[in-house]
């Protein structure tokens, strides 16, 4: 038994006299509808005239992906085949399974989170001006040439991503990534959360529960539970500081930050929780933080 393969593939580009088109962005939309398909006879810079639904048609480019034809290959059905295997072989199959050791992937540390995340937003970015790339088909706009423009609220925690066609300033979308009150922020986190949710793709859990900083850097933003008061760290030392004279009864790290007036104030780090580490570069490794 054999079964017939796919004999296209949607791409997204201009098309050329003779091919194939299907309407997947309707805007002019005179005698077609989504989904309709028809054959180029005549290319424009705007676009194309294609014979759809027994009548020649002006298509803009933007409407429409190309149909590509590939070869039809007879694929054999051999699930039969493959299952009766199986059966003659239980025994066997089973003993080999019982001496396989599942291992599980290493978590993400947060640096490795946040390098995907940036990672992730710009091939998103990249996609929506490539005219050879095309977003998953459950995406709203799977072939559709569009934008983005982040708004990063710090204070608020939170990164709104919009999203426009290539050649127009009204927004079609909106994503929205707001941190919970007991997360850590990250704008790029953020940005590739409300991005995905814009496009109407999946956010990968990475994102959502991505781990929390495991020591103290600088460039965190911390918060006094206390008197709810914000620092930004610009240094952490060790408590005992014999050389400079900064010597702490406790065994934990102390951190600094530095006032208006360019005071140096010390304190320790259980005073204070994490609540943005957007400024951290977690390529360096802190003098007396844990590598």
């Amino acid at each position: 038994m054999t079964k017939q393969a796919q004999n296209y593939r949607e791409v997204k580009r201009e098309a050329n006299v003779g091919e194939r088109i299907k309407i997947v962005n309707p805007q002019v939309a005179i005698g077609y509808g989504k989904g309709d398909e028809g054959s180029v006879a005549e290319t424009r810079t705007p676009g194309v005239f294609a014979q759809i639904n027994g009548r020649r048609r002006g298509v803009y480019h933007e409407e429409y992906v190309v149909l590509e034809p590939v070869t039809s290959v007879n694929v054999p059905d051999i699930s039969e085949a493959f299952a009766q295997f199986i059966r003659d072989n239980a025994d066997t199959i089973r003993a080999i399974l019982g001496d396989v050791t599942k291992t599980e992937p290493a978590a993400l540390t947060r640096a490795a989170v946040i390098e995907k995340a940036r990672a992730d937003v710009a091939e998103l970015e990249r996609i929506g001006r490539d005219v050879d790339s095309c977003l998953p088909e459950l995406s709203p706009f799977h072939s559709n040439f569009y934008r983005v423009k982040f708004y990063v609220n710090r204070e608020k925690r939170a990164v709104t991503a919009c999203i426009t066609y290539r050649d127009g300033s009204a927004v079609r979308a909106r994503g929205i990534a707001k941190a919970a009150p007991d997360d850590v922020f990250h704008a790029e986190i953020g940005k590739a959360i409300a991005l995905r949710r814009a496009l109407g793709l999946t956010v990968p859990s990475e994102y959502t529960d991505a781990p929390k900083p495991d020591d103290l850097r600088k460039g965190h933003i911390v918060l006094s539970p206390a008197v709810h008061k914000k620092v930004t760290v610009h240094a952490v030392r060790p408590t005992h500081r014999a050389a400079t004279g900064h010597q702490f009864s406790s065994p934990e790290l102390g951190f600094t930050h530095l006032l208006s007036n360019g005071f140096e104030y010390w304190t320790r780090i259980e005073d204070y929780v994490i609540i943005d580490d957007t400024d951290v570069d977690y390529s360096v490794i802190t003098e007396g933080a844990a590598a």
